[in-house]
């Protein structure tokens, strides 16, 4: 169990730095979707890293199951973290963030090459962005990572 719990924490920690990161650098006012793409392809090797990493620790005591078991709860964990260091930051740490983001998506969402029904759908949905649905939406994505990888993982990762 420790090697679980210590592989969550460490997930969550190195999400909130690289959040910080690019909060502090400022790519989300200049290149949004850049810096969505700077975050989570490493946000999902990270997250993969840390539940294999998790994983090995379990694996001499776990079967196929139990280690699935294992990568849920370090998705859980990390989730749980993971929502809640980034309502901090979006409500309290940095309040600017999530308005300057969803202005520099919109911004670039009206200057884009696409079509007029398919931009205002786009813009609706991120007018409708809240700290609260980012926020979950890092809840669920740590899961759902987590849960693919350690379907995967444990296959190798596991008592035989």
């Amino acid at each position: 169990m420790k090697s679980i719990v210590k592989a969550a924490i460490t997930l969550a920690v190195l999400v909130a730095v690289l959040s910080v990161v690019i909060a502090i650098v400022g790519l989300h006012r200049t290149n949004p979707m850049l810096a969505q793409v700077a975050f989570f392809v490493p946000v999902i090797v990270l997250n993969i890293g840390c539940v294999v990493w998790g994983l090995k620790g379990t694996a001499a005591m776990s079967g196929y199951v139990r280690q699935v078991g294992n990568g849920i709860v370090i998705g859980a964990i990390a989730g749980v973290l993971i929502c809640g260091f980034s309502m901090l930051m979006l409500t309290m740490l940095m309040p600017e963030y999530l308005d300057e983001m969803k202005q520099a998506t919109i911004e670039w969402l009206q200057a884009a090459d696409i079509a007029d029904e398919t931009r205002e759908k786009q813009i609706a949905a991120v007018e409708g962005t809240t700290a609260t649905s980012q926020s979950l939406a890092g809840l669920f994505g740590t899961l759902a990572t987590s849960l693919v990888a350690a379907l995967i993982a444990a296959i190798f990762l596991r008592r035989k």
